[in-house]
């Protein structure tokens, strides 16, 4: 890594200049190349492992609370620290043994500028387990705060959940499609339930997850880290790697921070461009309700089951919005007007514009990428290459399923009732 810097005596022996005559290059630059990674704001940086780590600048007042594998969390140091789980932008997740009851349990704890009000998963603890589907939401069975050297935070206690539903996890799979077609709501947000492991040791547990690594913090003044910040970074552990013999064909759902009331929807929704529907993407009046779920189901559906999203690497609106009319057609005349960029990729009768002398590509239609075979194989072992089966007659039911979710009138989208119901399911 490198960056832009002004030339200093200490390091004239490995800067080097890039210059030019005034007309050709007006401009004197000197770079540094650095002998370890970035540094954070705050003068730490990580000599290890770079990649599956939480962002270290966010070791600071307000941000994470610093936690170590052996460490002992909640009240009473009940919950004893043994690997990292994950992470996100307002929370660390680790994998913790419960020394009061037992139970391996994996506790959230937030950055200190999240507060209890904040949390709508809170809202969940007193949610009625007898009612239908309950079992399928991840509520928290502890909570408690912690006081740390960058604030106060909140920590919720879960019950351990296995890997996400995607995108590998049919390879470990005999007979996927029958036990992905029982997975479905955003893939990101949706894990396996496991087993039961609590008979295991602890020792146990890291023979299958493999033993935590540690990216140690440095200074660039030599000193040790301050007390805002971990000795050592910890990349998540493989969950995928308990193998199926531990996973049930059963799902349950985890992070409700973009949930709200039907009776009261938020301005705007905090969810990827990608899972949205075309009224949200172009901002038309009141277009954020359940409506908007069920297009976002349809696209849960098809990425679960295929193992790939929909709308694949659209990082910019006007290209979803135009793979979307490639897709399912034309949009109704009123979103088909507010869309201001639809004559780069279509005339006005909804045909796509060709490149004039330009090769064209085949198009990329809904049938195409229900169609898409998707391979995987142990790297350097082709001979075990495993393909995830798509059987022509399933392919039809799916997509007449998700021909009635992708509605462009969001009235007339499919029920989640009706979905239920849907041949699909049963095939």
């Amino acid at each position: 890594m490198s960056k832009s810097t002004a030339p200093s005596p200490a390091a004239e022996d490995r800067a080097f200049d890039v210059q030019g005559s005034e007309e050709e290059f007006p401009y004197h630059i000197s770079y540094e190349i650095l002998d370890h990674a970035p540094a954070t704001s705050h003068g730490t940086y990580l000599e290890g492992i770079q990649d599956g780590v939480e962002d270290l600048e966010r070791y600071e007042a307000g941000g994470y609370h610093p936690i170590h594998l052996g460490d002992y969390l909640g009240d009473s140091s009940r919950y004893h620290v043994i690997h990292k789980l994950g992470y996100g932008g307002f929370s660390t997740v680790w994998l913790c043994r419960d020394t009061r009851e037992g139970p391996y349990v994996a506790v959230k704890v937030h950055t200190a500028d999240v507060s209890a009000k904040d949390l709508p998963d809170l809202r969940l603890v007193d949610l009625d387990k007898s009612v239908a589907g309950a079992e399928y939401i991840n509520t928290p069975g502890d909570h408690f705060s912690l006081e740390g050297p960058n604030g106060t935070h909140q920590c919720l206690v879960f019950t351990l959940l296995g890997p996400r539903v995607s995108p590998s996890i049919w390879v470990e799979m005999e007979d996927p499609g029958p036990t992905l077609r029982k997975m479905y709501l955003r893939p990101a947000n949706i894990l396996v339930k496991l087993a039961n492991l609590d008979h295991l040791s602890t020792d146990e547990i890291l023979s299958l997850l493999g033993a935590p690594e540690q990216s140690e913090v440095l200074t660039e003044s030599g000193e040790d880290p301050p007390p805002t910040v971990p000795k050592y970074l910890v990349p998540s552990a493989e969950l995928i790697n308990l193998s199926t013999k531990f996973m049930t064909d059963q799902i349950c759902i985890i992070d409700f921070g973009e949930s709200f009331p039907i009776s009261s929807p938020p301005k705007d929704l905090g969810i990827p461009e990608n899972y949205l529907p075309p009224e949200v993407i172009l901002e038309d009046e009141n277009s954020i309700g359940p409506a908007c779920d069920l297009w976002a189901l349809g696209c849960t559906l098809f990425e679960i089951r295929c193992q790939m999203p929909l709308f694949y690497m659209m990082n910019d609106r006007d290209e979803l919005l135009a793979e979307m009319v490639g897709f399912f057609g034309k949009l109704p005349d009123g979103l088909w007007e507010k869309w201001d960029a639809r004559g780069d990729y279509f005339d006005e009768d909804g045909k796509r514009i060709e490149i004039e002398g330009g090769e064209q590509d085949e198009p990329f239609t809904l049938e195409v990428a229900l169609n898409h075979d998707l391979e995987s194989w142990e790297y350097g072992k082709k001979e075990e290459k495993k393909v995830l089966v798509f059987p022509a007659e399933e392919q039809t039911l799916c997509r007449d399923l998700l021909i009635k979710l992708f509605s462009y009138t969001p009235g007339e989208r499919l029920s989640a009732e009706s979905v239920l119901q849907h041949e699909w399911f049963k095939s």
